[in-house]
């Protein structure tokens, strides 16, 4: 039986067999429980270590490749991970079909074969391996860089037909030249700083990398628009995304200088091939080499790009290197051991806060946000259309960076989503975001302090969340740790009041006349619906209506709610269920 507790929006991974009720993957805390077994599908063709580690970490693994699409439908249902390649394409039916995934590994960089937006939809994880092949796809760039600018797989055709052409291959030397590198990552920099080796001043676009990143590495940084004209060589390090698939085509292409060489070791699509064919026969781009393309292997349309004299080509060879393989097969098999053990989540990519949300420190207001996000919207007075969350303070960690904010609003989108009808999907953390814009809700993670946070606040910590509803208005929730424990303190403009421990059953909310005995025919109604009350605290302001938040056991039955209702002394009678922990 498998057992485990991941982290809210998690999973944990279950079947159901035997006659046994066992545990299905659920929604959880973010409390991490004892290890258990997993059953993982290797679908690629991996090294032995990578299988080794499984088992050595108590995880069942099938080792299938090959497998038709047919086939992998039919048996994905029973797995809770799956280790690709390249070859195997995750798609969005395979993932609807995979009934208990929790994660799927790519052993490699690109994850362009995999259905990122259906995977974050289902919240399941996807991670890739950066690191292990980066010196391999370096290397292996860097010299076909090379090979292009000395002509020298046309010299070793040459030479093996029986000819001596030295004249027809005049090439061209690398120092001096400008290398522009598009895309700054790992693999990236490696070759800006194998070109400075070089004596070539190197040029680089990325989006991501800082400016101060760039002074670091000596790498200029410029737009594209700077990068094309004066490029003697271009290599690409980018994903495949839609701004990057056709990245060169004829518009660029007529951009960069005359002669100009271009190396794609990165991912097919990235080059419009049939536009850089026309560029090299009309003599304008004066050498490709590529190990990378739209369709592998490479269809008939391909083939007379290929066969251009002035183009190098490899088979995809960018992770080919003996030690490029176990460093791939390795670092994924840890990498998804951690995260099926809830011991952490390095090289997950399509939710960036993964890392910071396995952070023991993190979790009590991980919880807190949760709670907020349910009361806001449980509370709020009409259809809500944008959910905001706001953090300030720090104790043990900091609730205020980039990705604590994010993962703080994921669980705020969680007790969002938990109140609405989702379909039959399960909110989470990885895809609670994505089930927002489904629904048409608008989010926002606010760099701005709550309104209560000062210098002089009594509070370390603070935690806003504000539901806002159609028409105009918003309900405002505050929140704060004590103890490891989740407490309510400001609601709307109510301030000045004890602070409400938000523990599993409901939050009965309502404002009431400042008078005695305004609230005695309320504890009447609960007591006649044996509703018992755990908590109980007031706030008051400048009107002559105050607030009164009691925390109850379970449910506040309907007919109750309709008897409160009915209470002259009361208005705005809401209810809030809670989530437990």
């Amino acid at each position: 039986m498998l057992r485990r507790v991941l982290a809210v929006g998690w999973r944990q991974l279950t079947h159901q067999g035997g006659g046994h009720n066992q545990t299905r993957i659920q929604q959880a805390g973010l409390h991490a429980s004892r290890p258990a077994l997993a059953k993982i599908l290797c679908a690629d063709s991996i090294d032995p270590v990578c299988i080794q580690i499984f088992k050595d970490r108590g995880h069942e693994v099938d080792y299938k490749v090959g497998l038709s699409k047919e086939e992998l439908l039919t048996i994905i249902p029973e797995y809770h991970g799956l280790v690709v390649r390249s070859a195997t394409k995750v798609t969005g039916d395979v993932i609807a079909a995979a009934e208990k995934l929790v994660v799927i590994g790519r052993a490699g960089v690109g994850v362009d074969n995999i259905d990122l937006r259906a995977a974050t939809k289902k919240g399941v994880m996807v991670m890739n391996t950066p690191g292990g092949n980066t010196v391999s796809t370096a290397q292996l760039a860097f010299s076909l860089l090379a090979v292009s600018a000395r002509s020298l797989a046309r010299a070793d055709m040459s030479m093996k037909a029986g000819k001596w052409e030295r004249s027809k291959l005049m090439g061209t030397e690398l120092a001096g030249k400008t290398l522009a590198v598009v895309g700054c990552g790992r693999i990236g920099q490696q070759v800006a700083k194998w070109g400075q080796a070089f004596d070539m001043k190197v040029v680089g676009f990325d989006p991501v990398l800082p400016a101060a990143a760039f002074k670091e590495l000596g790498i200029q940084k410029c737009d594209l628009e700077k990068v094309w004209p004066q490029a003697d060589f271009i290599t690409l390090h980018t994903p495949l995304t839609p701004d990057t698939k056709n990245l060169i085509n004829r518009e660029s292409l007529q951009q960069m200088k005359k002669g100009v060489h271009i190396i794609n070791c990165a991912r097919g699509g990235i080059v419009h091939e049939m536009d850089l064919l026309e560029a090299l026969e009309a003599g304008h781009v004066g050498g490709a080499a590529l190990d990378v393309y739209e369709k592998e292997p490479p269809g008939e349309s391909t083939k007379k790009l290929l066969a251009h004299p002035n183009v190098s080509c490899t088979p995809h060879l960018g992770a080919s290197t003996e030690e490029a393989q176990v460093n791939v097969a390795k670092d994924i098999a840890v990498q998804m051991c951690d995260t099926l053990e809830s011991k952490d989540f390095v090289g997950v990519c399509n939710v960036g806060y993964m890392s910071i949300a396995q952070n023991h420190a993190i979790r009590p207001y991980a919880d807190l946000a949760q709670q907020l996000g349910r009361v806001a919207t449980q509370f709020a007075m009409g259809t809500v259309w944008k959910i905001t969350l706001a953090s300030w303070g720090q104790t043990d960690i900091s609730i205020t960076s980039p990705d604590a904010r994010a993962l703080l609003k994921a669980q705020a989108l969680v007790g969002f989503l938990s109140t609405q009808d989702t379909h039959g999907t399960l909110p989470g953390i990885v895809n609670a975001p994505f089930l927002a814009e489904e629904l048409g809700v608008e989010t926002e993670a606010l760099t701005e302090a709550p309104a209560l946070a000062s210098a002089a606040s009594p509070y370390r910590t603070l935690i806003t969340v504000v539901a806002h509803v159609e028409g105009g208005g918003a309900t405002s929730v505050t929140g704060s740790v004590f103890g490891h424990e989740p407490c309510l303190v400001s609601l709307d403009h109510y301030k000045n009041f004890p602070a409400l421990n938000l523990h599993e059953g409901s939050v009965l909310k309502f404002r009431n006349k400042d008078e005695p005995g305004a609230i005695s025919g309320v504890l009447d109604v609960l007591e006649e619906h044996k509703v018992n009350v755990a908590n109980l605290t007031l706030g008051r302001q400048e009107t002559d209506l105050a607030l009164c938040l009691m925390s109850v056991d379970g449910e506040v039955p309907a007919p109750a709610l309709e008897k409160l209702r009915a209470l002259a002394q009361l208005k705005d009678v809401r209810t809030a269920r809670l989530g437990g922990k």
